[in-house]
């Protein structure tokens, strides 16, 4: 998140001077708004007919574009690794690939809570794996009901991973709106 508190302004601050410079050009070789005729630019001229500007500009141009591929690369989702190794000692250590936990993490959550379409993620967190599961609600669901789904949910997974690196979050929305398609339930 701090990522993008720092990205998006930047990037609009930028957006916003490549406008206001873009314009500048078009007003100058166009002169609509007149003026320009006034303006000195001998020192320009000298500056820009020097032996030294091309270099100059090239190295500008090339600290650049080593710039913008490092704010590239630094940006590139990192692949998040999937296994968490299970307390126990020695040679009897195991590992649990996580990515397999979620498909049926989803279809217990779907058969033990009024909901309908339930979609799951796996993402990375700081001290472990988070699953995220997400929810349309049935309209005709109580509170009760999906609070033991939830508890029963969250409590086989705490009792798997006592170490507590995997956690489990859900997201309840509302119910899906009415010309979707809607599989019966018995609950």
């Amino acid at each position: 998140m701090r990522r993008l508190a720092v990205d998006r302004p930047a990037v609009i601050m930028l957006g916003l001077l490549l406008v206001v410079l873009g314009g500048a050009v078009l007003e100058w070789r166009f002169d609509f708004f007149g003026g320009w005729d006034r303006l000195e630019t001998d020192r320009i001229a000298d500056a820009v007919g020097a032996d030294w500007f091309a270099w100059a500009a090239a190295g500008a141009a090339l600290v650049l574009a080593v710039l913008a591929v490092w704010w590239l690369l630094a940006r590139i989702p990192r692949g998040v690794e999937g296994r968490v190794p299970l307390a126990a000692d020695g040679a009897d250590r195991i590992e649990v690939d996580v990515r397999s936990i979620v498909p049926k993490l989803r279809a217990d959550f779907e058969r033990a809570a009024p909901v309908d379409h339930v979609t799951g993620r796996r993402r990375r967190t700081g001290s472990g794996q988070l699953i995220e599961l997400r929810a349309n609600v049935d309209p005709r669901a109580d509170g009760a009901s999906l609070l033991r789904a939830a508890e029963s949910l969250t409590d086989s997974v705490a009792e798997a991973f006592p170490d507590g690196e995997v956690a489990v979050r859900l997201l309840i929305d509302p119910p899906r709106r009415p010309g979707a398609r809607k599989t019966p339930r018995v609950h």
